[in-house]
């Protein structure tokens, strides 16, 4: 299967599309208008794509709606690639040192999966040390700026991380503990 993804730029704008705004649903003209690519083109790979099962067509009247399969086999690691290598996610990785010295970024996977509850919720956590907060917080209002949607960030040092491990934390539990995707560093100290 992994053939018929990573082929063209076309399908490489498509995936993009569906896999940073996984809830959306999508009509062809709509597709071809976001992509800016020929309808011929759009209409071919998105045959390919239901095919396999990555995007389910719906039937609404006379048009013909697209929307991402969450239980497509691959769809976990697709949306974690994409996040890096689009988006936010490339940002801060591309900026890391400007951003601090960073020893875990991540998004949570309410924000990736669009199921957040709330605009409270956490997408986005960074523990580190000398974080420059004025550059970060530069990079995620032109991310929502450019792209419509809010961000709901926050950084923590090592010590008040510690803090919040050795409390037992309520924050812990519900936004470091759950599932995440890595963006920058690993995981395995926060369960230390």
């Amino acid at each position: 299967m992994i053939d018929k993804f990573l082929i063209s730029k076309v399908r490489v704008k498509i995936l993009k599309l569906f896999l940073l705004n996984v809830n959306n649903t999508y009509h062809v003209r709509e597709i071809v208008r976001q992509t800016g690519e020929e309808i011929n083109a759009v209409r071919r790979i998105l045959k390919e794509l239901e095919d396999i099962r990555f995007l389910i067509s719906e039937r609404n009247g006379n048009r013909l709606y697209y929307v991402l399969n969450k239980e497509f086999e691959f769809f976990n690691e697709l949306v974690s690639i994409f996040n890096k290598e689009f988006g936010l996610g490339k940002k801060i990785i591309k900026h890391k040192t400007k951003i601090g010295n960073i020893r875990v970024a991540f998004f949570t996977n309410s924000y990736l999966l669009g199921n957040r509850k709330s605009d409270e919720e956490i997408d986005l956590v960074i523990i580190g040390s000398s974080i420059n907060y004025i550059y970060l917080d530069k990079l995620v209002k032109q991310y929502e700026e450019d792209n419509k949607k809010s961000i709901n960030y926050t950084y923590l040092t090592q010590s008040e991380f510690d803090s919040y491990k050795k409390e037992n934390s309520h924050f812990l539990y519900n936004v470091v503990y759950k599932d995440k995707i890595i963006l920058i560093g690993d995981s395995s100290f926060i369960y230390l």
